[in-house]
C-alpha cells in the first residue's frame, strides 16, 4: 500500500531536507526494510531555493498559488497513494510514523486521522519558567481537545484514505481553517473511524519565539472562533492579513 506524503512549502530552504529526512526514518521497519512512499512537495512560490532543494529530494514537485488549501489540493491531485498525509513543512513525523499508520488503517471501518503534537521549542532561545508551564499546560489542553473532538489542526499531520479524500472534494476554498473543516467533515463518518494517534508529531513554535507566545495563542484562538461561528471568509482573511502585517510591524519597531 503506498502512501503519498504532501509536504506544503513557502520559503522553507532551511527547514526542507531535515523534514524530509524524518519522513524517510518515519517509513522503515525496525528492521530497516522501508514501506512503499512517495514524497510531494506542493510549493507556493518560494524564492529562497526551495523548489531546486526539493527536485533533489522529492518524488514531484508541484508549484502553484499560494494558499494551503490550493497546495493540499494540488499536491493531492498528482498523488499516486492509497493514502494521504498532509504535512507542514515545519512539523516532523516521528519514529515510525507511517508503520502505525498502516497499522491502524488494516482496519478497513477506520478512514484516517491524525497525531498527537509537541511542540519543538528552540533549545537556543531562553524560555522563562512561567513561559514553559504555560507552554506544557496549553499544549497538554491542545491535545485533550483533538483527542476529544477528532478536530486536527493542520500541524498534526492529518492522513485519510484517497478515496475518501476525493468522495469529500478535497480541501474546501477556505483562505484559513481548511484544516479544521477537512477534520469536521471527515467526522460525519464517525468519530471512531477518524482516530487519534498517540505518538507526536513536533511542530515549530517559530511563531511564538519571533512574536510572543500569548499574543499567538490569542490571535489564533480568536480566528476559531470566528470561523466556529460563521465570519464569512473575506472578512476572515482581511483580520488574518492585517493580524500578519501589525505582527511584522511590531517585529521592526
Amino acid at each position: 500500500m503506498l502512501v503519498s506524503i504532501i509536504i506544503i512549502t513557502l520559503n522553507e530552504a532551511q527547514n526542507l531536507a531535515y523534514i524530509i529526512e524524518k519522513v524517510h526514518l518515519a517509513a522503515q521497519f525496525p528492521s530497516g526494510n522501508t514501506i512503499p512512499i512517495e514524497i510531494i512537495v506542493s510549493d507556493g512560490g518560494s524564492i529562497d531555493g526551495t523548489v531546486e532543494i526539493a527536485r533533489n529530494i522529492a518524488d514531484k514537485v508541484i508549484i502553484g498559488p499560494k494558499g494551503r488549501y490550493l497546495q493540499l489540493n494540488s499536491g493531492a491531485k498528482q498523488a499516486k497513494g492509497d493514502i494521504l498525509l498532509f504535512l507542514h513543512a515545519d512539523t516532523l513525523l516521528p519514529v515510525g510514523a507511517i508503520l502505525r499508520i498502516l497499522y491502524r488503517l488494516k482496519n478497513p471501518l477506520v478512514i484516517g486521522g491524525g497525531f498527537k503534537k509537541y511542540w519543538n521549542w528552540n533549545t537556543n532561545i531562553k524560555i522563562s519558567s512561567f513561559i514553559k508551564f504555560a507552554s506544557f499546560w496549553w499544549q497538554g489542553l491542545g491535545n485533550w481537545l483533538v483527542r476529544l473532538l477528532r478536530t486536527f489542526p493542520g500541524d498534526n499531520a492529518i492522513f485519510v484514505r484517497k478515496s475518501i479524500y476525493e468522495e469529500l472534494e478535497g480541501f474546501r476554498p477556505l483562505w484559513i481553517c481548511e484544516d479544521f473543516d477537512f477534520s469536521r467533515r471527515l467526522k460525519k463518518y464517525g468519530m471512531k473511524r477518524f482516530i487519534y494517534i498517540r505518538s507526536a508529531v513536533l511542530t515549530s513554535t517559530r511563531r511564538y519565539e519571533k512574536y510572543g507566545f500569548f499574543y499567538i495563542i490569542l490571535v489564533w484562538f480568536w480566528i476559531y472562533w470566528m470561523w466556529r461561528l460563521g465570519m464569512p471568509q473575506k472578512h476572515l482573511k482581511s483580520k488574518f492579513q492585517n493580524y500578519m502585517i501589525k505582527l511584522k510591524k511590531n517585529h521592526q519597531k
